[in-house]
């Protein structure tokens, strides 16, 4: 059997850092065609458009999407009516409406579809799953903190409208909150702290509500060179608590040996079983809690933000 033949869209940072390394790590895929407008990827054909791509380039069996959100949705439906499974980064696209239209889409051509919530596949969230089997959580705590200059420069998408702010960090904790938990999650209340330069949050505060537990969720994109990447788990036996995002775990104080795959080639992984097995991973949560804490939200203008 030959390997996927995958084509992506977009080749900035995190396509060079993350796609590109874990997808020619993977025998499962070979990385044939990239469709970028800016610098090229080595190696394989560039082309300047998805639509050139699929047009003049190599035969692709799937797309990967690194562009930014906003008009996403336009390009991973030219994809679908192309026949091409898809991988889309997260957010899948920037407004919930597109995203809903999506799924239909995906399942309407008959192939493959993941929203790459690459937390997920962080190595502690697994054993964080296993320990909480059984357990009745009593608090859960997210605190997730970093500084936009030094992980995302340049990027001015991020504070347009329908570019997330603080939320592109703060929706991966949301992934793995919305993995770990069952049942649905709800946002009571919300406070969102924009720039009087930005469309988008540069903080956030969310109070969201469980069948059983309350998250309390702190996101803060302009904090001090040390990044907080933390989840806390409160439960009668005592504390799990995920670290650097979900690479570390402790369960009351004692750290647990994880595994040594990264996010993006476990990802990888799961979307060539996916293929194989012809199913989709669509899921909309952590997607849909930030809509709701933008809908709920008390909105609070700060001081401008400069690079």
């Amino acid at each position: 059997m030959h390997p996927i033949r995958l084509g992506l869209v977009g080749y900035g940072k995190i396509a060079q850092d993350q796609h590109v390394p874990a997808i020619r790590a993977n025998p499962h895929f070979e990385l044939v065609a990239v469709a970028t407008l800016g610098q090229p990827c080595p190696g394989v054909d560039n082309f300047g458009s998805l639509a050139e791509l699929l047009a003049q380039g190599p035969d692709v069996d799937a797309i990967a999407f690194c562009t930014p959100p906003q008009g996403r949705f336009s390009l991973v439906q030219e994809a679908l009516d192309s026949g091409k499974h898809v991988l889309v980064e997260k957010p899948p696209c920037s407004t919930l409406g597109e995203a809903m239209s999506l799924v239909d889409e995906v399942s309407r051509a008959g192939v493959s579809g993941l929203f790459a919530w690459h937390s997920r596949f962080a190595p502690g969230v697994g054993i964080a799953k296993a320990w909480l089997q059984g357990k009745t959580l009593s608090q859960v705590r997210v605190d997730w903190k970093e500084q936009v200059r030094k992980w995302h420069p340049g990027q001015t998408w991020i504070w347009q409208a329908g570019g997330l702010g603080v939320f592109d960090p703060g929706i991966n904790a949301l992934s793995i909150v919305t993995d770990l938990l069952p049942g649905a999650l709800f946002v009571e209340s919300a406070r969102l702290s924009i720039p009087g330069n930005c469309q988008s949050p540069i903080a956030a505060s969310l109070n969201i509500r469980g069948a059983h537990v309350g998250v309390i969720a702190e996101f803060d994109f302009d904090h001090c060179d040390t990044e907080q990447w933390c989840i806390e788990l409160h439960c009668d036996e005592g504390v799990m608590r995920l670290d650097a995002g979900g690479t570390l775990v402790s369960i009351n104080g004692v750290a647990q040996s994880v595994s040594e795959e990264g996010e993006y080639p476990a990802m990888y992984r799961h979307f060539a079983q996916l293929i194989a097995e012809q199913k989709s991973d669509l899921d909309l949560q952590p997607l849909r809690i930030v809509a709701d804490g933008f809908f709920v939200g008390s909105k609070q203008t700060v001081a401008d933000f400069y690079e």
